[in-house]
């Protein structure tokens, strides 16, 4: 299935751009840049976003189990509850 989603990306980017040459001359490149910087933004903005909301939900269902997450090198660890007698 990947194969053919590359062939059928591969082939529509070279039919549009053997198509529109005459299109891409008459281009403003510093407003693409500036167009494309803008969307880049946008998907690593919300990117960050789906995995920090991972993690968490990671967190939040770990400390549901008792388990204490201390830090990425470290590895998880059973948190005795503290009982007062």
């Amino acid at each position: 299935m990947p194969e053919r989603i590359t062939t059928t990306a591969a082939y529509g980017v070279s039919g549009f751009l053997a198509t529109s040459w005459v299109w891409l001359k008459s281009v403003n490149w510093n407003e693409v840049a500036v167009i494309l910087g803008i969307i880049l933004g946008l998907v690593t903005y919300f990117t960050n976003l789906y995995f920090q909301r991972r993690q968490t939900k990671a967190i939040e269902q770990a400390a549901k189990y008792g388990v204490l997450i201390k830090s990425k090198n470290s590895t998880p660890q059973r948190q005795e509850a503290y009982r007062d007698e």
